[in-house]
């Protein structure tokens, strides 16, 4: 058995031990061909359902999307169509069992992970003797990127701006753009804080120099519009207007945003439980066969006395989500409860599959499908406690060689 060192060690700006806990472990994880290639059609499956329902949710009304939990100051910002696809970089959460693959959500505005399984995971699978799984993943997620930079290009300077940001004083989002930030030439990076808006105006960085594309793969809109300056201005509202005056290009563009509420699910449910003719029969298979029961409100699994899961409309890594019994009393909660203000989908439970690791723990896992562009990509699986959060594991996977 190989020593963390000799796994991790050569890898450049990766953090196999995070804040002093491991994160990465120093183990692989067998999987089928057969699993990798089945989890690569639900999500390209499920994607299509999610594109199929955006043109509804271009069309509701603001009362419906307060409704659906989007927040007031965003909405002119939901609607814009700056360009196709609806997320570059994009991950489906998925739970694996013998009898099905589940939709547990899609991260499709800001999901990390990225250098995990588009680059580290490989690595780690043939040294443990595994073969890989995500073989030229890589060089797509490069192409994906410099796709997207091109088309916001066509509506800025020529010579446009390119920065990449996230927060600075936090490794994992740092150098997970630092990574992207490598296969666009000329790019350059500022931290978040370091951003200067100017109302009307434009965004600005550290060097005071008028920004034309901001990526910001790893910062949510959704906690961008809680950010205030000193004298109590909105910025994350401000930051949004200038997307909507075309003084600005964002990438993830609005679409993944409006995509990445949770409440997406409950409604692409309430159409196929309805039975809606705006769905074809095959859509209706597809949601049966990767979807999960989810509502608005808890009654339905009440009323069945079913396990379910509650969980925040813009929560991430697993913060704030509880699962709750058939009759309601809570069976298990993440202690993180940022998001306890929040309006929740409902989900019908599923449990998580659970391995052993060579040390004797056992831990529930999940895989991650990303998604470029619409298409199916690198397959990862992170592994910690029935409610996969924050401090879960990397663990990385591959295939049996025979």
């Amino acid at each position: 058995m190989k020593t963390r060192q000799e796994l991790y060690g050569n890898i450049e700006s990766f953090w196999d031990v995070l804040d002093g806990e491991v994160y990465a472990l120093a183990e692989a994880m067998p999987v089928s061909q057969k699993t990798i290639s089945e989890l690569r059609t639900a999500a390209r499956e499920a994607y299509l359902i999610f594109e199929k329902v955006i043109p509804i949710l271009w069309a509701m009304d603001d009362a419906a999307l307060m409704e659906l939990g989007f927040p007031k100051s965003a909405l002119p910002f939901l609607r814009l169509q700056t360009m196709r696809p609806l997320s570059i970089i994009s991950r489906f959460d998925f739970i694996v069992t013998k009898e099905k693959i589940s939709v547990m959500e899609w991260n499709a505005d800001t999901p990390t992970f990225i250098k995990e399984a588009f680059e580290v995971n490989d690595q780690i699978a043939a040294q443990v003797g595994l073969a890989p799984i995500n073989e030229g993943q890589a060089g797509q997620l490069a192409a994906s990127v410099r796709r997207a930079v091109e088309a916001a290009q066509h509506r800025t300077r020529p010579v446009p701006h390119i920065v990449f940001t996230s927060h600075g004083d936090n490794i994992e989002d740092r150098w997970t753009t630092e990574y992207l930030q490598q296969f666009v030439e000329g790019a350059t990076y500022c931290p978040l804080d370091e951003l200067e808006i100017r109302a009307e105006d434009g965004l600005y960085d550290q060097d005071g120099k008028h920004i034309d594309i901001l990526y910001r793969q790893t910062f949510p809109i959704e906690m961008a519009l809680l950010d205030r300056d000193e004298e109590g201005k909105e910025l994350g509202v401000l930051l949004l207007q200038l997307v909507e005056l075309g003084l600005l290009e964002i990438i993830n563009p609005p679409s993944a945003f409006l995509m990445q509420a949770k409440s997406i699910l409950a409604l692409i449910w309430l159409l196929h439980e309805t039975k809606h003719e705006y769905l074809t029969a095959e859509e209706h298979v597809s949601i049966a066969r990767y979807f999960l029961p989810t509502y608005l409100n808890p009654s339905s699994f009440l009323e069945r006395h079913q396990a379910f899961v509650e969980k925040p409309i813009f929560g991430r890594e697993g913060d704030t989500v509880t699962i709750h019994q058939g009759d309601g009393k809570v069976m298990y909660s993440n202690e993180q409860r940022s998001f306890a203000g929040q309006s929740a989908v409902y989900q019908e439970y599923q449990s998580l599959p659970t391995r052993r690791l060579q040390d004797g723990t056992d831990v529930s896992y999940m895989f991650g499908v990303f998604v470029l562009g619409g298409q199916p990509s690198a397959v990862g699986v992170r592994a910690g406690e029935r409610i996969t959060g924050n401090r879960s594991y990397f663990l990385p996977i591959g295939q049996q060689n025979h």
